[in-house]
């Protein structure tokens, strides 16, 4: 039962101390390795393989450690002489015999007295460890840090037992010794095994389930590869139960719980998957429809919203990065090629339909708008043909009309500069005639004052009157005055017509100002008709410009829009061709995949039917082909969903995995 077997006696090792070891000796004849029944030297020699490590420890040892020649020996070679045989004593050889066949690691370890003193002996408990003997506290110190050192755990058939284990194994022997039966030790070993690996399977199972249930149920949905890693790690944490030197590996039991063990673990794990699968269905349907409805089919809804594929494809993007980064599962890519592909291929429909619908109204738009224009430029160029005939019609009549004005001011200037000159001559002739007739009245005036003067002079020299005289000069003066206020009158006639002729050349002269104005005004109206009729022109020609660029651009824009359309139908057929070749592809994997998982299963069926391939080794293998087979998300069937990147990924990874490589793992290990 121990792993270490100390045996403790008081002085050297001799005769007595040697029968002393008789227990010995009856369990070599009471304890058996096997049920059936052998030779003593074959039983010792199996017995040996259980039984423990042997130190013999001499208390109160007073001998000196040399041989016969005097040289110094160890404890352990004192042990071995005093162990080797005797001459002529078969008997106590025999238990010598029997000593070294069943404790093959064997020990000695002296221990002096730990006082000199008998008084101090009897009351050795109370004494402190220092006031000891310094030799038996090195020696004691010795033989702990040896029994520390050697000190390994029990083991039977290479499995270390634990207390559980231990208890049994005990059991076992006091059952067989109760019951007057001969201990075995294989068949007590047996029991305690079976019962230890039903312990280990319930205790693994519960770990597994354990793990599987904080680390996997409690995070649903995730990946199929993050769920296959939690798998491992689960089932190799339930493992570790199993993991020898607890048991031996090649022991049939062990292997067939470990079986069983795989067995619960793989059902455990096809539950997870499942429900994985649920909640991934679940929530990936959820979030598809969500995002849909929110980032696309809200904008699909209101027409103009999407100006070009390229702003659908973005948005289809981000839908399709949200949906990866918020989803997790094998249902992720079903729902991404599945529902998402197909309301990807609805909405390039509709906005197909959007473009063609908006395209043909604006089409039709711009022709409506462009006859509009055409019919515009045709009023705008009549209106500005009619304005300018009627402005060169006025312009025209103002130049005629301006002419015959012209003409006649200058015939009645002509006429009243010849009527001035000829007035002026007139009057400078009269003007003359007067300045001779004045003076000639002047000088007769002045010839009659002296005729006057003389005649009155006479007449106060004589004394009286000449009233014949006098009555002749007063009829001359009479006359003469009567000739200077007609001429006086003459002149006043003469200064009123000058006036007059100076008031005919002021208004003539006036009249050919207003002429000079009317010229200037005419001059003016003509340069700003010119002006309005280039302006008239320029705005015209601007307008008919505007129209023209107007219409490129509106036959420009249509043809954009065509370009456009023929791109949006290429894509369309391209995205068709891609959705065809995806398909394919799929039902191409799906083929590859059936195939491969009937060769594997053809391939593993070959194996378990050859001697020395199954049990653990085979369950192994079956668990390699699930994970590949059926774990893989890319490599699902028709309702897997897996879309061309997927295929592609599956594709490339057959060079690494998948049954094939199981199946030659199997066979060539």
């Amino acid at each position: 039962l121990s792993s270490y077997f100390i045996y403790n006696s008081m002085g050297a090792v001799d005769e007595q101390a040697i029968d002393d070891l008789h227990l010995v000796l009856h369990l070599a004849k009471n304890i058996h390795v096997k049920s059936k029944k052998g030779q003593d030297s074959e039983r010792n020699t199996e017995l040996s393989q259980y039984f423990p490590m042997f130190l013999w420890v001499l208390r109160d040892f007073h001998l000196r450690l040399i041989d016969e020649k005097g040289s110094q020996l160890t404890e352990k070679e004192y042990l071995e002489n005093a162990l080797r045989p005797v001459p002529a004593q078969p008997d106590k050889n025999k238990l010598r015999d029997v000593i070294k066949e069943l404790f093959r690691d064997r020990d000695c370890c002296t221990i002096v007295r730990p006082v000199a003193d008998e008084a101090d002996l009897r009351n050795v408990q109370r004494l402190p460890y220092e006031s000891l003997r310094p030799q038996f506290r090195t020696q004691v110190e010795a033989f702990v840090k040896k029994v520390y050192m050697n000190l390994k755990p029990k083991k039977v058939e290479g499995t270390s037992m634990d207390g559980s284990m231990f208890i049994n194994l005990a059991s076992e022997y006091c059952k067989a010794i109760n019951a007057s039966a001969v201990p075995t030790i294989q068949s007590a070993w047996t029991s305690v095994v079976q019962h230890q690996l039903r312990l280990c399977l319930k205790d693994a199972v519960q770990v597994y389930r354990s793990q599987m249930n904080d680390k996997a149920m409690q995070h649903l949905p995730m990946t199929a590869d993050q769920l296959h890693d939690i798998h491992k790690a689960a089932k190799t944490e339930a493992n570790k139960l199993f993991i020898p030197p607890k048991f031996d590996g090649n022991d049939p039991k062990f292997r067939e719980y470990c079986a069983e063990l795989a067995t619960r673990a793989k059902q455990l794990y096809e539950h997870v998957k499942q429900e994985n699968v649920n909640s991934s269905q679940r929530q990936c349907e959820r979030f598809a429809k969500e995002l849909y409805g929110r980032q696309i089919e809200n904008k699909l809804n209101v027409k103009g919203s999407y100006q070009n594929f390229d702003q659908l494809m973005a948005d289809w993007g981000h839908v399709r990065k949200t949906y990866l980064s918020k989803t997790a599962g094998p249902a992720q890519i079903e729902i991404l090629s599945g529902y998402m592909f197909e309301r990807m291929v609805e909405s390039l429909q509709r906005t197909w339909d959007d473009f063609k619908a908006a395209s043909e109204e604006r089409h039709g738009s711009l022709q409506q708008r462009a006859a509009e224009a055409e019919a515009k430029s045709g009023q705008v160029r009549d209106s500005l043909d009619n304005e300018r005939s009627r402005q060169h019609e006025s312009l025209e009549v103002a130049k005629k009309q301006w002419l015959t004005e012209r003409i006649e001011l200058e015939r009645q200037l002509e006429d009243s500069r010849r009527s001035a000159e000829e007035a002026e001559r007139r009057a400078s002739r009269e003007r003359a005639q007067l300045v001779d007739s004045e003076r000639g009245l002047r000088e007769r005036i002045k010839l009659l004052e002296e005729r006057l003067q003389s005649s009155s002079g006479e007449s106060r020299r004589g004394g009286y009157p000449n009233s014949g005289g006098g009555g002749a000069t007063a009829d001359e003066l009479s006359s003469l005055r009567d000739s200077v206020v007609a001429m006086m009158s003459e002149v006043r006639g003469i200064d009123m017509e000058r006036s007059q002729l100076e008031m005919k050349s002021e208004h003539e002269r006036q009249l050919m100002g207003l002429e000079r104005k009317f010229q200037r005004q005419l001059t003016d109206a003509r340069r700003r008709n010119e002006g309005l009729i280039e302006s008239l022109r320029q705005t015209y020609e601007d307008e008919v410009d505007s129209l023209k660029t107007h219409r490129g651009e509106l036959i420009g824009r249509n043809k954009d829009l065509e370009r456009e359309l023929e791109r949006a139908k290429g894509e369309v057929e391209v995205l068709k061709h891609r959705v065809s070749s995806a398909e394919n592809e799929r039902t191409l994997q799906r083929r590859f995949i059936d195939n491969a998982q009937r060769q594997s299963e053809l391939v593993v069926s070959f194996l378990e039917r050859c001697p020395g391939r199954g049990g653990r080794e085979m369950q192994g293998i079956h668990e390699e082909l699930g994970a590949l087979s059926v774990n893989d998300p890319h490599a699902r069937g028709p309702d897997g969903g897996s879309s061309s990147h997927g295929n592609r990924d599956a594709a490339s990874r057959r060079g690494t995995g998948g049954p094939y490589a199981a199946a030659n793992a199997a066979v060539f290990r």
